[in-house]
């Protein structure tokens, strides 16, 4: 029998597996934490073949059992279009799952040392994972499975974790009134975005190589999924925080995907300025959220590694600014312009102060 592990709480996930997996030895590795309260373990069975068959994935969510239901809800609702993790076994009142094992390689691995020509597959490949996640009935996930709606007061909640996180953190207070008219004409442009199932970390760490069908991407980490809009993930996606691409390579996947979601007969943009200019709206209220997020977790949670990461989201959120004063709608302009000013003369000078040292 494998040994019981130091900690009481390792010790009942032990014994709990090992109901699981009867006359079966085992060994337990624990894997590095993410920005959750969540721990996740890999489960290799000794006494079984060296397959991949004998390899699982452990949730342990003690403190986060709602997080746990909603992720097999989520499952159930993704699983007849998109690759997620089968279920094993599961003991919610526990805290305990025991997943499928898609394998260590993340796409963003994919990414390193891969030529031009490989990388536009995987992302093309992403692009169309996403599209079939979007084939979804937006009443079925609503009716069957509870997602809620991605509404005004959650998209103005995530908006005010830069108010209320980073702008603290680099010393500076934002400007009241120009920060209520820049949520505001976001939120009204992004609600009228057609809306999909949205899975809302749809990022280069939570997208796998499955390491049994090299043909299709792992999609994981979806249990705070929503209905809001078709732009969402795919600025998740192209924008990630984790990995950087020119401007004409964005533009081009961003026509891509436009396609793909034509030719799978989905509500989209009539052309391809509307799409982009969806995708910039949605860019600056989710990298808005980002920055206090990264902020957050090492403030509070004392995850200080997303710090070095602030930078890369601060240039996609200057970039998305700019576009939108450029190019966005005579309403959106008028919200953008004055709070681009404030941005340009009070908040990046204390943005660069803070960062420049460490991390620029």
């Amino acid at each position: 029998m494998t040994q019981p592990l130091p900690n009481s709480r390792q010790q009942q996930l032990h014994d709990w597996l090992q109901a699981v997996f009867t006359e079966q030895t085992f060994d337990l590795q624990s894997l590095p934490g993410d920005a959750s309260a969540r721990q996740y373990h890999r489960l290799q069975l000794t006494t079984a073949p060296q397959s991949q068959a004998a390899r699982y994935i452990v949730m342990d969510s003690a403190d986060e059992q709602d997080a746990m239901r909603q992720f097999i809800n989520v499952a159930k609702l993704m699983a007849p279009v998109i690759n997620v993790p089968t279920l094993i076994a599961q003991d919610v009142a526990k805290g305990f799952l025991v997943l499928q094992d898609f394998g260590t390689v993340e796409f963003a691995h994919l990414l390193v040392k891969a030529t031009p020509e490989q990388v536009d597959r995987h992302y093309q490949l992403a692009m169309q994972t996403l599209v079939a996640l979007q084939t979804l009935s937006v009443e079925q996930a609503k009716s069957e499975h509870q997602l809620p709606d991605y509404d005004s007061a959650l998209l103005d909640r995530e908006m005010d974790l830069f108010s209320e996180w980073f702008m603290p953190y680099i010393g500076v207070a934002v400007d009241p009134k120009l920060w209520r008219a820049l949520k505001a004409v976001l939120i009204q442009e992004i609600l009228q975005q057609p809306a999909v199932v949205v899975h809302r970390d749809y990022h280069s760490r939570n997208l796998m190589q499955d390491q049994a069908d090299h043909s299709r991407l792992g999609v994981i980490d979806f249990q705070d999924a929503v209905i809001g809009a078709y732009t969402y993930d795919l600025v998740s996606l192209l924008r990630d925080a984790y990995v950087e691409w020119s401007e004409p390579q964005i533009s081009a996947w961003t026509r891509d995907f436009w396609q793909l979601q034509k030719q799978a007969g989905l509500s989209t943009a009539a052309d391809i300025a509307q799409f982009e200019n969806d995708m910039n709206v949605m860019g600056v209220q989710r990298h808005l959220k980002v920055l206090g997020i990264f902020v957050r977790l090492s403030q509070r949670d004392g995850k200080d590694r997303y710090l070095a990461d602030i930078p890369k989201v601060m240039r996609d959120f200057m970039v998305e600014l700019e576009w939108l004063e450029a190019h966005g709608s005579l309403q959106m302009q008028q919200a953008v312009t004055p709070f681009n000013d404030y941005l340009r003369e009070h908040i990046l000078p204390a943005y660069q102060r803070q960062f420049v040292q460490q991390y620029i």
